[in-house]
C-alpha cells in the first residue's frame, strides 16, 4: 500500500524538478544581439557621479570621502540640457516651495533718477577780475578801503603820485604847443591812455593845460571787491595786485559727483538748489562742464552748476543741496537735455542761444551743440568740456539730423557663447564654444538710440536689482523657461536707476527673471558641475584665461596618499 502511494509522489516530484531546470536554463541562455533600430533606441547608462557638499569640484564615480575636507560624498543630480543648448535645471513644486522661489516678467520702463549732492558756492571764475597799476607810485589816498564794497565801472579807487605819469602828462603839454591835431599828441594821448588814465582825464589835461602830480585810479568793471592788497602811503609796482574784484550775479556751485553716477551727468542738465540760509527758496542752475580729473582721495568728480544770482543772496561760501534730474536713454547714458541743436560758446558754455552769432561775453562765434533733443546719443565733447565741439561733430550731427547720412553697410554676422566662457570674445563662424561646447548664438542687433525697442515701445528693458547676482566680474540672471525650469543668462547692465538696472543685453522684454531664491538655484548649477555665477565654463570644462592663475578648478582625483590642493584661481 505504501509503495502504490510513494510511486506517483516521485514521478510529481521529478516534473517539477524538470520544470525548473527548463526554466533555469532559458534565463541564463544568452540573448539574441539588438538590431540597430533597438540599439539606437536604448538609452545609454548613466553612470552615477558622487560629489562633496562644500566642494563642489570633486566629482568622483564612486562613494567615499571628500579629498579635500573628508565629508561623505553625496550623489550628484545632473542639470538637463542639451548639446545644442545652455543647462537648465528642474525643480519640483515641492522644493519651489521650499526655496520661495518668486519670478517677475521682464518690462520696459521709463529710467530716471535724481542724483543728489552736496555742493558749495563759489565765485564764478569766469567773472573774476584784478586791478593792477600799469606804472610805479605811491599811494595817497585809498577811496576803497575794506573788502566786500560793492563797485560799479568808473568808481574812483584811489589817488596816487606817479613820476612816470607826471612826466607822460609833461610830454602832453609839450606837444600841444606845436598844435592841438599833430602827430606827436596823439602820441602822448595814447601813451597816457595805456598807462591807465580814462579818456576824460586826457581831456580834462588838455582843456586845462595843467599837471597834476595826484591822478585818480578809477575801476574799469563792477563787482564786489573780495581781496585789497594794498594800505594808505604804500608804494607799489607796476603789475602788483591792488584789487581783486568778483561779479556776484551769477555764482558756481562746485559739485562732488562720484564715479558710480558719473553715467547720469550730461552737460545742459537742470539742478534744484536749495540752502539752509534761504528757507523755503528753490534756485535753478544749469550743469556747463564735467571736469575730465578724478580725485584720487575722495573719488569724486568736480562738475560747476551756473546760477543766476541777480540780487546776491547766494554767498561765496554757502553750502547748498541740489538735485538733479536725470532720465536714461537706450545705450545707458544719460538722456538729451534739451539743449541738443542750440548754439553756445566753447569757452563760455554757460552762454546759450537759439541762433549762432558772436558770444555777448568774448566775441567767439558760437557753435551748435551735436545731437538733438528727440533722444541723439550724449556727445562725447560735453563729457568733459561743457559746450565744446569741432567741426567733425557738426557735420555728423547734421547729416544725421537731416538724414542724409549714407546707409552703412551692413554689418558681418557675429557669434557668441551663451555662458560668456571667454567673455565679451566672438567669433565670425558659427558653431560649438571651445570652452564649454555649447552651441554659438548670433549677436543680436544693438538697441535703437532713443530709447525705443524694435517695437517702438517707450522705455528700456529693465530687470529688477534682486534678479542679478553679480560676482565683481560678471552678472547673470536666472530665467524660467517653464514651470520650475531655469536657465542661466549673462546680462549687460547699465547704471542702477532705483530698483532696476537697464539692460543692454542679455534679455529681453517678456522673459521671466527669478527674483528670490536664484543664489538656491545658482547652487545647484554649480553642485551639479555646469555653468553657475563663478565657473562660467561649468565645473567639467577648463576655465577661461586670467592673469595669475596657474590651475583651473577641474574635478579633483582621489588621493593616493595624502589630500591634494585643489589649484587657487584668482
Amino acid at each position: 500500500m505504501k509503495r502504490r502511494l510513494l510511486f506517483p509522489v516521485f514521478i510529481v516530484c521529478l516534473a517539477i524538478a524538470a520544470a525548473l531546470g527548463f526554466l533555469a536554463g532559458r534565463s541564463v541562455a544568452p540573448s539574441p544581439a539588438p538590431t540597430g533600430a533597438s540599439a539606437a533606441a536604448a538609452p545609454p547608462a548613466v553612470k552615477q557621479i558622487w560629489t562633496c557638499s562644500m566642494h563642489p569640484q570633486v566629482r568622483l564615480d564612486r562613494p567615499g570621502d571628500c579629498p579635500i575636507c573628508e565629508m561623505p560624498l553625496i550623489p550628484a543630480d545632473s542639470a538637463q540640457g542639451s548639446g545644442d543648448g545652455p543647462p537648465m535645471l528642474t525643480l519640483s513644486d515641492h522644493a519651489l516651495a521650499m526655496a520661495s522661489v518668486e519670478t517677475v516678467a521682464i518690462e520696459r520702463r521709463p529710467l530716471s533718477r535724481e542724483v543728489r549732492a552736496v555742493g558749495k558756492i563759489e565765485y564764478n571764475e569766469s567773472a573774476l577780475a584784478t586791478i593792477t597799476p600799469r606804472v610805479d607810485g605811491y599811494a595817497e589816498r585809498l577811496f576803497v578801503n575794506f573788502t566786500g564794497i560793492e563797485i560799479n565801472a568808473g568808481d574812483h579807487l584811489a589817488e596816487v603820485y606817479s613820476p612816470e605819469l607826471l612826466v607822460a602828462q609833461q610830454e602832453l603839454l609839450i606837444a600841444l604847443q606845436g598844435g592841438a591835431n599833430g602827430p606827436l599828441v596823439e602820441t602822448a594821448k595814447t601813451k597816457l591812455r595805456l598807462l591807465g588814465l580814462t579818456d576824460s582825464q586826457i581831456a580834462d589835461l588838455v582843456d586845462n593845460k595843467r599837471v597834476t602830480d595826484r591822478v585818480t585810479l578809477f575801476s574799469p568793471i563792477s563787482g564786489t571787491v573780495i581781496e585789497k592788497s594794498i594800505v594808505e602811503h604804500a608804494a607799489f609796482e607796476a603789475g602788483d595786485p591792488l584789487y581783486r574784484i568778483a561779479n556776484l550775479d551769477s555764482v558756481w556751485v562746485y559739485l562732488e559727483i562720484y564715479e558710480l553716477e558719473l553715467p547720469w551727468i550730461r552737460y545742459g542738465q537742470r539742478v534744484r538748489i536749495t540752502a539752509e540760509a534761504l528757507p523755503g527758496r528753490e534756485f535753478e542752475g544749469l550743469v556747463t562742464f564735467v571736469q575730465p580729473i578724478v580725485n584720487e582721495t575722495t573719488r569724486t568728480v568736480r562738475v560747476p552748476v551756473h546760477i543766476e544770482n541777480p540780487d546776491h543772496v547766494l554767498k561765496p561760501g554757502m553750502f547748498v543741496s541740489t538735485t538733479i534730474f536725470a532720465s536714461l536713454s537706450a545705450d545707458g547714458r544719460a538722456a538729451p537735455t534739451g539743449v541738443e541743436g542750440r548754439y553756445s560758446c566753447p569757452m563760455h558754455p554757460q552762454i546759450l542761444r537759439d541762433e549762432g552769432g558772436p558770444c555777448p561775453a568774448c566775441g567767439m562765434p558760437l557753435e551748435q551743440i551735436p545731437g538733438s533733443a528727440a533722444g541723439a546719443p550724449p556727445s562725447d565733447e560735453h563729457t568733459g568740456r561743457g559746450a565744446g565741439h569741432d567741426a567733425t561733430a557738426h557735420s555728423h550731427a547734421a547729416g544725421t539730423d537731416a538724414g542724409t547720412n549714407p546707409a552703412s553697410a551692413p554689418a558681418a554676422t557675429r557669434y557668441f557663447c551663451p555662458m560668456k566662457c571667454e567673455g565679451e570674445k566672438t567669433y565670425d563662424q558659427p558653431g560649438r564654444c571651445p570652452v564649454c561646447n555649447m552651441r554659438l548664438k548670433e549677436v543680436a542687433p544693438e538697441a535703437t538710440p532713443d530709447g525705443q525697442g524694435p517695437d517702438g515701445a517707450d522705455g528700456l528693458v529693465s530687470v529688477p536689482v534682486s534678479a542679478v547676482l553679480d560676482s565683481g566680474t560678471r552678472r547673470i540672471v536666472y530665467i524660467e523657461r517653464s514651470r520650475g525650469t531655469f536657465e542661466p543668462r549673462e546680462v549687460t547692465l547699465g547704471p542702477r536707476a532705483g530698483g532696476y538696472y537697464p539692460v543692454l543685453k542679455g534679455l529681453e522684454a517678456g522673459e521671466r527673471v527669478v527674483t528670490r531664491g536664484n543664489f538656491l538655484i545658482d547652487s545647484q548649477f554649480q553642485v551639479t558641475g555646469h555653468p553657475s555665477l563663478f565657473y562660467p565654463g561649468g565645473l567639467h570644462a577648463a576655465p577661461p584665461h586670467q592673469h595669475g592663475a596657474t590651475e583651473g578648478p577641474g574635478p579633483a582625483q582621489a588621493p593616493t596618499s595624502s589630500p591634494s590642493t585643489p589649484g587657487h584661481n584668482h
